[in-house]
């Protein structure tokens, strides 16, 4: 195997099982490559009982995500959405704002709107408007305050409640 004037492998003089074994590799379109990506991928996370939990397209911030809560370096929290499916959010367990935590869920639910082709925009100005999040009937309503002062540990169930409406009073 050697190189041409025009920078081209040429073959001649390799064995044939050299030249097959190279037609064999490039034979394959990027649609199989990408689809024998996903299968090898699919395998490692199903066979793997830390991955396990994850959905079969996973992204990097899931995985690493994943890994961090195994490690102890990261808590789930759920998120219970009333008749949707309840969502896990990971987040660190120290110096993590309430803000910190609304930002995952955004993330959390934009994700998941995109796995089931939902291409409604949420407003979450709207959302953080109108409701606050809530847990054993604390309000999260500080978006400075740490989730620790709180007492959010892991695996609690988070909901959305209605702001209550504050009144002029004169």
């Amino acid at each position: 195997m050697s190189t041409n004037e025009d920078g081209n492998i040429d073959f001649k003089g390799t064995s044939s099982y050299e030249n097959e074994k190279h037609e064999e590799q490039s034979s394959f379109t990027h649609e199989e490559l990408v689809k024998l990506t996903k299968e090898a991928i699919r395998n490692i996370i199903e066979s793997d009982p830390l991955l396990s939990d994850l959905p079969l397209d996973p992204t990097a911030e899931e995985i690493k995500a994943q890994t961090a809560v195994a490690q102890g370096q990261a808590i789930v929290l759920f998120l219970d959405r009333g008749n949707l499916p309840k969502l896990s959010i990971v987040v660190p367990p120290r110096n993590t704002t309430v803000l910190d935590l609304k930002k995952a869920i955004k993330r959390q639910t934009n994700l998941a709107l995109k796995r089931e082709h939902v291409t409604r925009k949420i407003s979450w100005k709207h959302v953080w408007k109108k409701y606050n999040l809530c847990y054993d009937n604390i309000i999260l309503n500080n978006d400075r305050e740490d989730i620790q002062n709180y007492g959010i540990v892991n695996k609690i169930v988070l909901r959305y409640v209605k702001r209550k409406r504050i009144k002029n009073t004169l």
